[in-house]
């Protein structure tokens, strides 16, 4: 053990949701959590599962109501929370954790600030949306001065950030996972060997524009239309605003019969290890965590060749890579592992040798760790 004192490490975030980012949050505050050179508090700014979640591995949170108070009043909070704690770094995720995190921790001369992009920014508004486009250049203006680092998920979200910071900022650590923990209550994939039983296909994440969800449906009406007597079924984990839309658009394609809408789900290891096939259709991705956990779990992946996705299955060798996005493509990519079940197990394989090797929890940890003692030259 270290004979200097635990570096504090305080995280801000939302934590309204449970999705990539979330997870990815929680797996590294527990990871941090275990080595005795580190202290963790989480500041989140509504009740939920990533509460839960840290309270229950005896992980420090406090919750700043964002359904009570407005931004200035977290603000005073953040800074009073600092000046008490005396936090070595402040470490945010997200665009108003960003900036109220930023100016707190800029309060404080003994604390620095760092920031996760998770995900691609949003693209850039027109300009009668003001308001917003001044939240956007205010968290610009803050990753800019008031934060030392920028940590990219992928290579390719760096070259995205690097439009807006600059580069020397940017540092890319990919996302990992607690391979211990998810193997140990999950055991690995099995795969059907004939195809007698029904094939099942899934997909999980928001129901949101970005993720194009509707692929999902094309795809299953192209199966559907040319391969009627295939027994296959899809299950779309997750919930969000195009959810209506989305059904009614699966009902009027035909495919309702083919395509469950399942909802929110609370053991999504749980499911993922009973598919068959993960589809990631998304027009744009960081490093998905819900990748992976299918690595880890060994179930094949279909995914968009886009973000970070290429270089996470290895160009290929660890899953397969759609670059069109369309139904059709996806459709036949799916019937080729459909006829496969050795083409199935080998991917599989080679997905968890791959995120053994590269993307472990403790292996992200570390990087972080290391960017902490960097700007705070502990």
């Amino acid at each position: 053990m270290s004979k200097n004192p635990p570096l504090t490490v305080l995280h801000i975030a939302s934590g309204d949701l449970w999705a990539g980012a979330e997870v990815q949050l929680y797996t590294l505050a527990r990871t941090l959590h275990a080595n005795p050179n580190v202290r963790v508090h989480l500041v989140l700014l509504n009740h939920g599962r990533l509460e839960q979640e840290c309270l229950n591995a005896g992980i420090n949170v406090t919750i700043f109501d964002e359904s009570e108070l407005n931004g200035l009043q977290i603000l005073r909070l953040l800074i009073h929370l600092i000046r008490e704690q005396r936090p070595d770094v402040v470490h945010t995720h997200r665009l108003k954790e960003n900036i109220l995190g930023s100016i707190a921790a800029a309060t404080s001369r003994k604390t620095v600030s760092v920031r996760t992009g998770h995900g691609a920014p949003e693209h850039r508004l027109p300009w009668w949306h003001f308001p917003k486009r001044m939240i956007f250049l205010l968290d610009r203006l803050c990753g800019r001065h008031l934060q030392c680092k920028i940590v990219a998920v992928s290579d390719d979200l760096a070259s995205i950030l690097a439009a807006d910071f600059p580069s020397k900022q940017i540092c890319v650590i990919e996302n990992g996972v607690d391979l211990e923990a998810i193997l140990k209550d999950h055991s690995s994939s099995t795969f059907q060997e004939d195809n007698r039983g029904t094939f099942k296909i899934g997909l999980a994440g928001r129901l949101v524009p970005v993720k194009r969800v509707d692929i999902i449906i094309q795809t299953a009406l192209y199966l559907m239309n040319s391969h009627p007597d295939m027994k296959v079924s899809f299950h779309v984990f997750g919930d969000g605003p195009m959810r209506d839309e989305l059904e009614k658009l699966s009902e009027k394609s035909g495919t309702d019969k083919l395509v469950s809408f399942e909802g929110h789900c609370d053991d999504m290891l749980k499911e993922l290890q009973q598919l068959d096939v993960l589809l990631m259709t998304s027009d744009h991705e960081g490093l998905p965590m819900i990748l992976l956990e299918a690595m880890a779990l060994q179930t094949p992946i279909i995914a968009h060749a886009v973000g970070g996705i290429p270089k996470l299955l290895d160009d290929g060798s660890c899953g397969v890579l759609v670059y069109k996005q369309d139904g059709a493509s996806y459709a036949k990519e799916v019937y080729k592992l459909y006829t496969s079940p050795e083409t199935r197990s080998k991917i599989a394989k080679s997905a968890l040798q791959h995120v053994i090797q590269n993307n472990s929890a403790l292996q992200n940890a570390n990087s972080y760790y290391d960017v902490y003692t960097e700007i705070t030259n502990k």
